[in-house]
């Protein structure tokens, strides 16, 4: 079984151009993409977050129960769920813009164990930066490594969350012991390898 572990959100998504455009809801977030993508292929799947008990928390388990992704491993809470506004340039690219505060996916604790059968944990993205739940998915893929368990880490790096790069990218390399595959796009490598204090 792969875990993936990290942010369930949802994207909200200009239908259109302008600042007032309309926004359309969206389940997202990259290790929730993951692990949908990865049950649609037939893989077994178990996601590890926390999730709310509000209508958008309920729809991300449900497009991942809908994928075939086990969610014994979910947690819940009261909050609200994390929002993404995307703002799509020219090119079609995306840029987001977050709203984490009090939201139930930063309060995640780390399991006392992985589910059974589990061979390989996937890490990635704005879990990884925004505490207190930060500090529990890098425990849990320390003890992942130190059980040898496969960890694979996308970091995604939304540099609108990070708000000191220097301690990111210093934490970011205490991570790298613990890592059997890391996955990188090339901003994420320039922005890894920029220059302290920018």
């Amino acid at each position: 079984m792969i875990v993936v572990a990290g942010e369930a959100l949802i994207d909200l998504v200009p239908q259109g151009r302008g600042a007032l455009a309309g926004l359309t809801p969206a389940l997202g977030g990259g290790p929730y993409n993951t692990a949908v993508a990865l049950g649609r292929l037939g893989s077994p799947t178990a996601f590890c977050s926390r999730t709310s008990r509000d209508a958008f928390g309920e729809a991300l388990l449900d497009g991942l129960r809908d994928a075939g992704v086990d969610v014994s491993a979910v947690q819940r809470g009261p909050e609200p769920t994390t929002l993404a506004v995307a703002t799509i340039d020219t090119a079609g690219s995306a840029a987001y813009s977050f709203y984490v505060d009090g939201t139930a996916d930063r309060l995640f604790a780390a399991p006392a164990e992985l589910p059974a059968g589990t061979r390989a944990v996937s890490f990635g993205t704005c879990s990884l930066v925004l505490e207190p739940g930060a500090s529990a998915y890098e425990e849990l893929l320390r003890a992942a490594a130190a059980q040898g368990v496969f960890t694979a880490l996308d970091p995604n790096i939304r540099a609108g969350l990070i708000p000191d790069a220097d301690a990111y990218r210093a934490r970011f390399k205490s991570w790298l012991p613990s890592v059997s595959l890391l996955k990188l796009s090339q901003e994420d490598a320039l922005w890894l390898g920029g220059t302290p204090s920018e």
